[in-house]
């Protein structure tokens, strides 16, 4: 009888391979499914069964070879299947907790986790640590340093002859003049030392008054040539014209004459602008000369120096003609001294870097001495270095001096001074008739800046309690016309302090101010605090000091000021 056949590939044939074949116990079937991995299992088929649907093994007892793939993996071309049932066997399915709890108390594994918790810790603290001194260490902005006694003010000017004994207990500083040569001995002078004496003995801080600009202590010496001292002043050969001879250019001084004096002994022209002839410091021996005159007046406790004529220390080398003035001042001729620009004879650009030297010498020896100008700084680009002023406080006269007082011209004035000109801390000096002093104390003291008192007057006291505020003496300062120019205002503010608002009519007629309308930064404010007003302020309604008033209408009345206080917002 012919034998069974099993077709593993599905083909039939005089090709095929017989195989004996016997029936696999359900026992051994049940194991394997057991074992195997869950994945799709594929065995041959074909069409044609022939008893193949019963399970049977190869008459070597050797288990059929079998591919396994996962149901995702693209199966044989011909639909054979392949299982290494061994090797799934023998896949790692993980640790039991039995296994596990064997490692639990091995002293290796205990030490490493000890090992590990430690080091976490450690590493945690020290990142703690580290971010705490980062933020102890790291620099901070270091607050802005208080102000100098001058820049606190009040200050005031005197006479050699004055009596210091009668001065305000208030006022913090005292500018005295220097009548002599300030180049000759001290000697020479004995009532102006007689008055640094006093001020020492009172303790008041004085600041002396010096013209550096000229001096005859050497002029002998350099008209004879003497080689050491030739170059202290300036010497220039006339213009020869027609036989006779002439100053070298068109230089004019303030009294509307020729700048130029002629020497009979050297035949030359010296620069003579004012009484005495002028020294040359664009010469390092004079520079060091008038260093020394410092260097002696510090040592005689004096606190800071202020320079006479400083605008007219440096003259053009090249000795260039004065260029007209244009048509500022009509009418006026060639021999006139404001005819022309002294753009060669004053303020010239390099004076910042003289200046500068002396100011760095009053430091190192003050620490907190000022060196000050006495006039007025006509052109103050002139006295700055790299952007920076070298001049402390310079002289503000000319806004509070004129006869009528004019709203929107005092306000565009103050703000060019403190915004474009960059003056931050000027020397308020108010000398004009068109408001009452008492007004005009309230307005140089709360600006920016400290006031230049008479040596006679009493210091108001309240207003040296406002100007100790840090809205005073660090805050903002906004300058604005308000009721169609008809009221100054101007406010003070620095953060975490009450803002100060002043609001001066100049005018004839009371004023009715609404503050939070006209003044953008205080847009949000309703409401005042009253702190001070002048003599002559007569509305009742905000003369009680300290009470809350609205900040819609403020009634300021004829020729008088008013001192508001405010909280300000976030913003503002």
């Amino acid at each position: 009888m012919e034998k069974n056949k099993l077709e593993i590939s599905g083909k039939t044939g005089p090709e095929t391979v017989s195989a004996s074949y016997k029936p696999i116990p359900e026992q051994d079937v049940e194991d394997q499914a057991l074992s195997r991995p869950k994945t799709l299992v594929k065995v041959s088929a074909c069409s044609e069964v022939d008893g193949a649907d019963e399970k049977m093994l190869p008459a070597d007892d050797k288990v059929p070879e079998v591919v396994v793939f996962d149901k995702d993996t693209k199966s044989p071309q011909n639909g054979d299947a392949k299982l290494d049932i061994a090797e799934a066997k023998q896949a790692f399915v993980g640790l039991t907790k039995e296994e596990l709890m064997k490692y639990a108390n091995d002293p290796f594994w205990i030490r490493l986790r000890w090992f590990l918790f430690v080091t976490f810790w450690l590493l945690w603290a020290s990142m703690l640590i580290g971010a705490i001194l980062i933020i102890y260490a790291a620099p901070k902005c270091d607050p802005p340093p208080p102000r100098t006694w001058y820049q606190q003010g009040p200050l005031t000017e005197v006479s050699d002859k004055a009596t210091l004994e009668s001065l305000d207990k208030n006022i913090q500083g005292v500018v005295i003049p220097w009548t002599e040569d300030v180049y000759e001995p001290l000697k020479n002078n004995p009532v102006g030392l007689a008055l640094l004496e006093t001020a020492n003995k009172l303790g008041t801080k004085v600041i002396i008054e010096l013209d550096s600009t000229v001096s005859n202590v050497w002029f002998e010496k350099s008209e004879r040539k003497d080689p050491e001292f030739d170059g202290y002043y300036i010497w220039k050969q006339g213009k020869i014209q027609g036989g006779s001879t002439s100053a070298p250019n068109n230089w004019l001084s303030p009294n509307n004459v020729s700048s130029w004096k002629y020497s009979d002994i050297r035949r030359e022209y010296y620069y003579s602008p004012f009484s005495k002839p002028h020294l040359n410091f664009r010469n390092s021996s004079v520079i060091k000369e008038f260093n020394k005159v410092i260097e002696i007046f510090l040592a005689l406790n004096v606190s800071g120096i202020r320079l006479r004529n400083a605008a007219f220390l440096l003259v053009d080398p090249n000795f260039d003609n004065e260029e007209a003035n244009g048509n500022v001042y009509p009418g006026l001729t060639l021999d006139q001294y404001r005819f022309y620009k002294h753009s060669k004879t004053e303020n010239l650009q390099e004076l910042g870097d003289l200046l500068k030297g002396w100011r760095a010498l009053i430091r190192n020896k003050t620490e907190t001495g000022p060196l000050m100008v006495a006039e007025q700084l006509a052109k103050v680009d002139s006295y700055k270095v790299n952007d920076s002023l070298v001049v402390d406080m310079p002289l503000q006269s000319h806004i509070f001096s004129k006869p009528v007082l004019s709203v929107n011209e005092t306000a565009y004035s103050l703000n060019y001074t403190l915004n474009i000109e960059g003056i931050e801390w000027p020397l308020w000096k108010a000398r004009t008739d068109a408001l009452p002093k008492d007004v005009l104390d309230i307005i140089t003291y709360l600006l920016p800046g400290a006031p230049l008192v008479n040596s006679s007057e009493s210091v108001n006291p309240v207003l040296i309690k406002i100007r100790e505020s840090p809205s005073i003496m660090r805050g903002f300062c906004g300058v604005y016309s308000l009721q169609n120019n008809t009221i100054l205002a101007f406010i003070r503010v620095t953060p975490g302090s009450p803002g100060i608002l002043v609001a001066v009519n100049p005018t004839e007629r009371a004023e009715i101010a609404n503050i939070p309308k006209e003044i953008p930064l205080l847009s949000n404010l309703q409401e005042v605090t009253v702190r001070y007003y002048s003599n002559n302020y007569n509305n009742s309604d905000f003369k009680d000091l300290g009470g809350k008033r609205t900040a819609l209408a403020v009634p300021i009345s004829p020729k008088s000021a008013i001192v508001l206080e405010y909280v300000p917002k976030r913003d503002e």
